[in-house]
């Protein structure tokens, strides 16, 4: 009698072991597809084209202020595939890159042309640009400077009184100190853990 006791709780403690095998396995896998999910979702959104938030420092200079995505080793040459070409030709590897910054500024204004009548030219110039438009051989010269900072910076998740810990994620800004531009896009892909 005791041994059949002894058979039974062996085989209910076997069946018990196998049931919770099974389900630390499928928690597993879904665990693993749920990582996949996530990657993939980053890399959407990497590829995504993320709003710019704007701002003024010293009531004229612009600026920008965005999300960076974080996106896994894995996962980074899908989403550098538009940046491919661009990688090759400065020979470097995809596994090398920490981060990659995208801006598009455009540059636009209107401004006085002063003019020399003998000359038959007409120019403009400032600390971010010279025009020179000459009528008499139709040329025009132009040069325009950009003044570009970058500053990616952590946000944190929690923070008391002066103390700050954890990563909630990373942020970047871009001041544009050129008054005739505006950064019209961004993108900045950071390789996470």
């Amino acid at each position: 009698m005791k041994s059949i006791k002894l058979f039974i709780w062996a085989v209910l403690a076997t069946i018990t072991a196998i049931i919770a095998l099974v389900s630390v396995g499928a928690k597993a896998i879904k665990v693993g597809e749920l990582e996949d999910d996530i990657n993939r979702l980053s890399v959407e959104l990497s590829q995504a084209q993320i709003p710019l938030q704007r701002d003024t420092i010293r009531d004229s200079i612009e600026v920008v202020s965005q999300v960076v995505v974080e996106v896994v080793p894995k996962e980074m040459k899908e989403a550098l595939a538009a940046d491919q070409k661009l990688i090759s030709e400065l020979e470097l590897k995809v596994k090398q890159l920490e981060s990659l910054q995208t801006t598009v500024v455009e540059t636009s204004d209107t401004v006085p042309a002063h003019h020399e009548p003998d000359d038959s030219l007409y120019y403009y110039s400032d600390e971010w640009a010279d025009l020179q438009l000459s009528l008499k051989d139709t040329t025009f010269y132009y040069n325009i400077r950009d003044s570009l900072s970058t500053m990616v910076y952590r946000e944190y998740r929690h923070h008391f009184l002066w103390w700050r810990w954890g990563t909630k994620g990373y942020r970047l800004k871009i001041v544009n100190f050129n008054p005739h531009s505006r950064v019209t896009y961004n993108k900045y892909i950071k390789a996470g853990k």
